[in-house]
């Protein structure tokens, strides 16, 4: 099978659906799908005595569990105050993972995101992906565009630019279901990117680029066919 185990890595709760919920939904019942959350949340604000990290694991859990597949890892890097250090050792909890689980496809953030958090989770999922014979059953890594973070590229003049689309004409709704049940307090009104006419509009977009109806867009960091 092309996905046959599916290891996303990326560093919050409400990442893993903005970014690749929609393929999450297409393959969860043909593949073996695992999320990885590097970082903590870092808003500090108290509700009902758990704090919002809590708060948004527990929300993650209840999203993996409704979506029927494996209990998601939480790394707990602490996101604001990411180091070199933190991120080399972020590389290897993040391989660690890898070596367990033996996924043929990895899907994390965009190296250039304008997010702190999401490019130093990028670049240790690079790190942990440097071809070896150890790790040789990974055929491909994508980067997945999260609205309001991958648009505006840290690099001067950069956009994210897809080369990878997957249909999900018959995935979005469910994907809005599921933003709209777990993760509405991280929605924004519209025109915001975040809001959910914002995201549908996206979808729609990048799969009008290709001639689909709607579609989650990557890009192909390395893709790779063995003998």
């Amino acid at each position: 099978m092309y996905f046959s185990k599916i290891l996303i890595i990326v560093a919050h709760p409400d990442d893993e659906i903005l970014g690749c919920g929609g393929t999450i939904l297409k393959f969860k019942n043909k593949s073996k799908i695992k999320v990885i959350f590097t970082c903590k949340a870092h808003e500090k604000r108290i509700e009902k005595n758990i704090n919002n990290n809590e708060k948004r694991q527990i929300l993650a859990k209840k999203v993996c569990s409704y979506l029927k597949i494996n209990k998601p890892i939480f790394l707990n890097y602490n996101g604001l105050s990411l180091k070199r250090k933190d991120i080399t050792n972020m590389s290897k909890s993040i391989y660690d993972q890898i070596i367990k689980f033996k996924p043929d496809t990895i899907l994390t953030h965009c190296v250039d995101d304008n997010h702190h958090d999401h490019r130093a989770t990028a670049e240790a999922t690079l790190i942990a992906t440097r071809h070896k014979a150890s790790t040789n059953y990974i055929k491909r890594l994508l980067s997945c565009e999260i609205p309001s973070a991958s648009d505006r590229l840290i690099k001067k003049n950069k956009n994210f630019n897809p080369n990878f689309f997957i249909d999900i004409t018959e995935q979005l709704d469910s994907k809005i279901t599921i933003l709209k049940k777990f993760y509405k307090s991280e929605l924004k009104k519209y025109p915001n990117l975040l809001s959910i006419k914002g995201i549908q509009n996206l979808h729609k977009f990048r799969g009008n680029s290709v001639s689909l109806k709607s579609a989650e867009a990557f890009e192909i960091v390395f893709e790779k066919i063995n003998s």
